[in-house]
């Protein structure tokens, strides 16, 4: 069901490109050439709604994504970086987590509609790909394989590279069944304990997470004495 969700992804974001169709005219997604890594980014993005009633009836506020490629494999939302902002919101801060890609991945931010209270957000709209510098992530053998790390809508970037290792952990290769083949309930728990240490539930958690991240580059297994 993961590899599934993935191509559907895959063809929605190809489908996009070709046609530039949605709800409404695509969100203006403006980003600089290049992203550093652990540093505040101001972004402009304009969702291109105007007074539309009918779009501002159905939805209300926007989520913004990092979206990676995968040696091999296409481009699709990994994780949230704000969870919601106001329609009308067009100056938006991020901070990309170094461990999130490898060192100058070539990454595109992406956004999708969604209305407030609702379990479901509608498809993604992605920028010109930008490149990503100061990272130190690496892919594990699961994306490499094709298969997605997470649920971009319940991870945060900043959980991104907890939720990796545990799939790296539990990850089996075994692609002869319809999952991948990992210890799903394992896998699962282990995630669902990153999102819960690492997801900013406020802009003091987001600032807290990244002078941890800051402090753990200079003082090895900092992390596991603050968390």
């Amino acid at each position: 069901m993961v590899l599934k969700s993935f191509i559907l992804r895959l063809a929605a974001f190809t489908l996009l490109a070709a046609f530039s169709v949605n709800v409404c005219a695509s969100p203006a997604i403006i980003v600089p050439w290049n992203i550093t890594a652990g540093q505040v980014q101001q972004l402009t993005i304009n969702q291109r709604i105007g007074d539309d009633p009918e779009t501002r009836k159905r939805f209300n506020a926007y989520r913004v994504y990092l979206a990676l490629q995968t040696p091999g494999w296409g481009t699709g939302p990994v994780c949230w970086l704000d969870y919601s902002l106001d329609l009308d919101t067009t100056q938006v801060n991020i901070t990309i987590p170094a461990d999130v890609a490898p060192d100058k991945s070539r990454i595109r931010i992406s956004t999708s509609l969604f209305k407030k209270g609702a379990s479901t957000v509608n498809g993604y709209s992605y920028s010109s790909k930008t490149t990503l510098l100061g990272a130190n992530g690496t892919w594990s053998q699961r994306e490499l394989d094709g298969w997605v790390i997470s649920d971009e809508n319940r991870v945060s970037c900043w959980a991104f590279g907890c939720a990796r290792k545990c799939y790296e952990l539990y990850y089996t290769g075994d692609k002869t069944h319809s999952s991948d083949g990992s210890s799903d309930k394992q896998a699962d728990n282990c995630v669902n304990q990153c999102t819960k240490d690492l997801n900013p539930s406020s802009a003091a958690t987001m600032a807290r997470i990244s002078w941890i991240l800051m402090a753990a580059c200079v003082v090895p297994g900092f992390i596991s004495m603050v968390i």
